[in-house]
């Protein structure tokens, strides 16, 4: 099968619905529309003789060209590699490199990949101007690449370690998106304002709003300001965010609930409880969770319409089983810490670089996501930290989520992130980067506090001010990496 497939058979049944519109402009197309533009980018990519299983690079922004120049490139059955747009030079050439890139298809505006002179350029329709050019073309990748029918070579956000480039079949896709809708239904009625990256986020959820025949509303603009007025202006019935969006929307004074809005989801990572009834108080919506991985897609969704708590990710939709293992690989128990492992047809096709297929790197089928979290009776999933995110501390370990827990609920701090850092003597201590709000803090008396609540060993060495922590295009906190050169103020233990 081909992705593709899906977006013509809603052209097909919605020609004249409107299927994407950019609401900072208001231009809009159809099912029908879009369908055209993708085959015509198609054709444009066969005549320059992009082949299938070849991994064709896309750069684009979020803005309405990029689902037909996204599936005209799968219709052409090569394998789309996302470029975020944001990425410096180096990042997207070291991307290229590790997984082969043949050429490349970019929108106007986009800096150049390569040295080599060339490229052609479209002519018309609303990829216009978009150029594709040959990168290494006669590169082969591994041998069994073309036998997977790979749609993407998608990249880990790297929060905690270096990225991986993850194999993903249109089988596994589709798959993924009928598991999916089970639980969250999306139909042709459905509005969705989409505030999220594209290259980050096309692979399940684009293409399920696509099969549904949905209304894609892409907001570019995230302010929480504007994406409160966009959904009061234009009615959306699902807002699919993260928690940093979801988080800054809580933060705006009392507000008038948003009654057009009967999914409110929040992926990429954890929301906490505090979040979401910040923001369930103000807009009369409940918040939902979903935990997303690349190499599993959604395998669990909750969505608040049944008894589960807030702070669980959910049970697993049809189509998937979880569970928790030990590091010696046992199954746990309900209510044990360990990490969670997933199994299910929409599982990830291989690794690129180095080449690892899935059947090499599951256990009786299981995939170890490298979370850490537990299952209760009934079968619902919490989620704890990254098992390489854990801070070790003279032998002792604790997951840095605990920390920032505590260092949220002082009076004065907006948002927290805790690392790592080596030490000579202890192997690692913590330290703590914060973000102030509008009132301020005294951070002696932040550490003071840390000190009464926690465990010693577990006591940031150092509380450093930055104007923002660190994330991931997708909203992460990002803890693989020490960042100084935004600090402000700091203080250190003695």
């Amino acid at each position: 099968m081909n992705l593709a497939e899906l977006l013509h058979a809603s052209a097909a049944r919605h020609t004249n619905r409107p299927g994407v519109t950019d609401v900072r402009s208001g231009r809009s197309l159809s099912y029908g529309q879009l369908a055209r533009e993708a085959e015509r980018v198609a054709t444009f990519l066969i005549a320059q003789g992009v082949e299938p299983g070849q991994r064709i690079g896309l750069v684009a922004p979020n803005a309405l060209a990029y689902l037909p120049a996204a599936f005209g490139l799968l219709a052409t059955g090569a394998c789309l590699t996302p470029l975020a747009s944001h990425l410096t030079q180096a990042e997207t050439a070291q991307i290229m490199t590790e997984v082969q890139v043949n050429g490349c298809l970019s929108w106007p505006k986009a800096a150049r990949l390569s040295a080599r002179e060339g490229g052609v350029i479209m002519s018309g329709g609303e990829c216009d101007g978009f150029t594709f050019w040959w990168t290494d073309r006669g590169a082969q990748g591994p041998t069994e690449f073309r036998q997977l029918n790979p749609a993407f070579v998608r990249f880990t956000s790297g929060t905690t370690a270096s990225s991986k480039g993850v194999v993903l079949s249109h089988e596994a896709t589709a798959a993924r998106v009928q598991a999916a809708d089970s639980v969250l239904s999306f139909s042709e009625e459905d509005r969705v304002l989409w505030v999220l990256p594209l290259a980050y986020h096309f692979a399940v959820t684009i293409v399920a709003y696509v099969r549904a025949g949905a209304h894609i509303l892409l907001c570019p603009d995230t302010l929480p300001r504007t994406l409160v007025d966009s959904v009061r202006r234009l009615g959306p019935s699902v807002l699919y965010a993260s928690p940093l969006h979801f988080e800054r929307m809580a933060s705006l004074e009392p507000s008038e609930p948003l009654t057009s809005v009967r999914v409110c989801l929040s992926t990429s990572a954890p929301i906490t409880a505090a979040v979401m009834e910040r923001f369930e108080s103000i807009y009369g919506v409940p918040v939902g969770q979903a935990y997303g991985i690349i190499e599993a897609g959604l395998p669990c969704i909750n969505l608040r319409s049944d008894d589960l708590p807030a702070t669980s990710v959910g049970r697993p939709v049809p189509g998937y089983e979880i569970a928790v293992f030990s590091d010696e690989g046992e199954r746990l128990a309900p209510g044990a810490l360990g990490e969670i492992a997933v199994r299910g047809n929409g599982l990830f096709s291989a690794y690129y670089t180095p080449w690892r297929l899935r059947e090499h790197i599951t256990r009786d089928g299981w995939f170890l996501t490298g979370d850490i979290g537990w299952l209760d009776e009934g079968g619902a999933l919490y989620l704890k930290s990254r098992k390489k995110a854990v801070i070790f501390v003279a032998g002792l370990k604790f997951f840095p989520e605990e920390v920032e827990d505590c260092i949220n609920r002082f009076p004065g701090i907006q948002e927290s992130r805790v690392f790592a850092r080596s030490h000579a003597r202890l192997g690692e201590v913590p330290c703590a980067e914060v973000v102030l709000d509008s009132s301020g803090c005294d951070l002696d008396a932040l550490r003071a506090h840390c000190a009464r609540v926690l465990s010693p060993y577990k006591v940031p060495l150092e509380f450093t001010v930055v104007a923002a922590v660190p994330r991931t295009p997708g909203g992460k906190i990002l803890r693989r990496s020490v960042r100084t050169e935004e600090a402000q103020v700091s203080v250190e233990r003695p």
